[in-house]
């Protein structure tokens, strides 16, 4: 019987999200070291994926969100007054018919015609993570680690015995 046991510190733990991902756009801001301190001991290298996964998930839920806005088809966007000069008008966007594309407009055609590439980017940052962390239920409980635990110092004894 082989036993791997998971991660004992926050910097192997870390070392784990960076592998997790390093296809991922993170935001600048954010150091996997702190999100790892956030991270109990009992998490598999399954737990650590469905985080990352969640995490991403978050992110580009966040994006899709202000791309709705941006087009005006979100029923909760900000007044264009809000908006930094470079951001299009929800509300000339999509209340009437425009000139340079179709009406109503959609976020694929929006997307594929006429995003900038800051409207494209998905960023996961700490708050994605932070939320990701906060429905995370680990698949190894602490009781079953200690289980674990009784099994592998059992089996080492017995093999320092047969030696």
């Amino acid at each position: 019987m082989l036993y791997l046991g998971v991660s004992d510190t926050h910097e192997a733990q870390a070392n784990i999200l960076e592998a997790l991902t390093r296809k991922f756009r993170l935001d600048p801001s954010l150091n996997l070291r702190d999100v790892a301190e956030q991270c109990p001991f009992n998490f598999t290298g399954a737990d650590f994926y469905a985080l990352c996964s969640d995490a991403m998930l978050l992110a580009m839920s966040r994006k899709a969100e202000l791309v709705e806005e941006k087009i005006g088809i979100s029923e909760k966007f900000l007044p264009c007054t809000t908006r930094s000069l470079h951001f299009f008008c929800p509300a000339l966007l999509n209340q009437a018919p425009g000139k340079d594309h179709p009406y109503p407009l959609t976020a694929q055609y929006f997307l594929a015609e006429m995003a900038s590439p800051d409207d494209i980017e998905v960023l996961v940052s700490r708050e994605d993570f932070d939320k990701a962390l906060k429905t995370l239920v680990p698949s190894v409980s602490q009781a079953e680690m200690e289980h674990y635990a009784r099994i592998q110092h059992r089996f080492s004894q017995k093999k320092e015995i047969e030696i």
